[in-house]
């Protein structure tokens, strides 16, 4: 029963390290990607961006530094807010502050579904305005979305 022991244990192990994905080498792209993971692309984020959400449904659209955020309720006198642009390793956030009231647009370059309509946007984006924090897409207005 004792040689079992050693056995029992060793195989637990040996899958446990099957799942665990492999490390690339030094030279191949996937390895390279990792090490310049840290210093962001500016070509990947366009400097226009149409962002939205639903429920509740809203809008940003980006001009460089310039935000319009539109609602429903909003659409004759959209709010016209002027951000800070910062990319980073995470991606590119926008964030100011309008009347004291702070916000910020996080875009990531993720695929997203906006879950009512059947397009596959580019980016995923996060909008902050005040205390409130809402999900949604976005997409280049040079390149609109396609369907799935």
């Amino acid at each position: 029963m004792p040689v079992f022991r050693p056995l029992l244990l060793a195989l637990p192990m040996a899958l446990l390290s099957a799942c665990s994905p492999a490390v690339p080498d030094a030279g191949t792209p996937a390895h390279d990607a990792a090490a310049t993971r840290g210093e962001p692309d500016a070509a990947a984020f366009p400097a226009r961006l149409q962002a939205a959400g639903v429920e509740p449904f809203w809008s940003v659209k980006v001009e460089g530094e310039a935000l319009t955020y539109t609602t429903p309720e909003t659409m004759d006198a959209p709010r016209r807010l002027q951000a800070t642009r910062r990319l980073d390793a995470d991606g590119l956030h926008l964030a100011g502050e309008d009347g004291g009231v702070p916000f910020r647009l996080d875009v990531r370059r993720a695929p997203c579904s906006d879950g009512m309509s059947d397009m596959a946007y580019p980016f995923s984006v996060s909008w902050r305005l005040g205390g409130k924090t809402q999900q949604g897409c976005a997409f280049d207005p040079a390149s609109p979305p396609a369907p799935r």
